[in-house]
């Protein structure tokens, strides 16, 4: 095969196609993560009278503390302010959840069951899955098909679903777990190529071509076009914050669009023709990323919270399943997700030209010095 071709094929394969195919497997994995996370927020809550006075078996979510790890079976035994339930660790999968200030900037972090031994007693855990009855023993138990969820995390119950959606999510997809190989590959094979085209004599046009091939994962990196990649990593982090928007804004519709009937979680749209209800301080206002003006009308807006029996009669307030979020949106709730999802497309699109034109730059210019030389 002539050497231009290898030239054209090495960049193609290693800086662009296996990166890609990391990059689609990290997304779906990470989207997996979320539905885990949306799907155990409709379990109902292991307590003491409905696992261990009843015997009932079927999916639970949990949450409470670390009492004890057994090395040995992989066993970890949690307990709340009512009970104690053993977790079976052969199948799950455990992640360390950022705090509430770091949740739009990190990624949760998967545990080997190494590190899961030294976490210390008494950390907040959250588990979701399967609870199973055997020989007079309920527990907590996943299969190779279901693994459980378990959340090692820091701060509040209430703050843990929308920080698991918030951050559940890969920094930049292109930067996955086969890029370095597949980069440091295509990088010696691109060196190789190089030597044998410079002891083969070839035209100093495809020389030059090899010359830029080998240094293409460094190029970005070299001003002027490092300004340009700068902007590139700005820009796929505002359409990083955008899909989280449209995930967090999209959260309390889930039982709507499951159609699954909480008569005391409500959906308050006002100007909607719904009734007045008297609403309890304390819900919190969504906070939309590039949300332009948004509504500035209260009859815009959305509220979501539990319907509470007052001695006035029935009020909006704070749910107390802490999956279920007290929140206040200043618009209608499919027009922010329209809106998140095409600003997250336009920042995406707009950080692809952004590297394409720091590599056409750079490559410009090495031309030029090249040609002057």
């Amino acid at each position: 095969m002539p050497a231009v071709y290898i030239l054209i094929l090495i960049p193609l394969v290693f800086y662009v196609f296996i990166p890609l195919v990391g990059a689609f497997r990290v997304r779906a994995t990470w989207r997996k993560f979320r539905q885990i996370m949306i799907n155990a927020s409709l379990f109902p809550i292991c307590t003491y009278g409905e696992i261990l006075t009843r015997r009932k078996e079927g999916y639970f979510r949990f949450f409470g503390e670390i009492e004890s790890i057994q090395s040995e079976g992989r066993r970890l035994w949690v307990k709340n302010r009512s009970m104690t339930m053993t977790v079976e660790m052969a199948y799950c999968h455990v992640y360390l959840i950022p705090s509430e200030k770091k949740m739009t900037s990190q990624m949760p972090t998967k545990l080997p069951w190494s590190r899961v031994f030294s976490i210390a007693e008494g950390t907040p855990v959250f588990i979701s899955g399967e609870v199973r009855e055997d020989k007079g023993r309920i527990r907590f138990a996943g299969d190779r098909k279901n693994p459980l969820t378990v959340i090692i995390y820091d701060g509040e119950e209430k703050t843990l679903l929308e920080r698991c959606i918030s951050c559940g999510r890969q920094k930049n997809e292109y930067w996955n777990f086969l890029t370095p190989w597949s980069i440091a590959i295509g990088g010696i094979l691109s060196l190789a190529l190089l030597n044998m085209m410079i002891k083969a004599s070839v035209p100093a046009e495809i020389l030059m071509g090899g010359i830029i091939v080998s240094a293409l994962p460094v190029i970005p990196f070299l001003p002027p076009g490092l300004f340009l990649f700068l902007l590139y990593t700005l820009l796929w982090r505002r359409g990083r914050y955008c899909r989280s928007d449209r995930d967090l804004v999209a959260l309390p519709l889930r039982f709507e669009e499951r159609n699954i009937t909480v008569p005391e979680y409500r959906h308050i749209r006002f100007g909607a023709g719904q009734r007045f209800w008297p609403v309890e301080p304390g819900y919190k206002l969504r906070d939309i990323h590039f949300s332009g003006n948004g509504s500035r009308s209260l009859w815009h807006h959305s509220l979501f919270g539990a319907e509470i029996e007052g001695i006035d009669g029935p009020r909006i307030g704070p749910p107390s399943d802490p999956m279920k979020e007290y929140i206040l949106l200043q618009d209608y709730p499919r027009r922010l997700i329209a809106r998140s999802t095409r600003l997250a497309f336009l920042f995406e699109i707009l950080a692809m030209l952004s590297i394409c034109s720091a590599l056409t730059v750079n490559i410009w210019i090495i031309l030029i010095i090249f040609k002057s030389m």
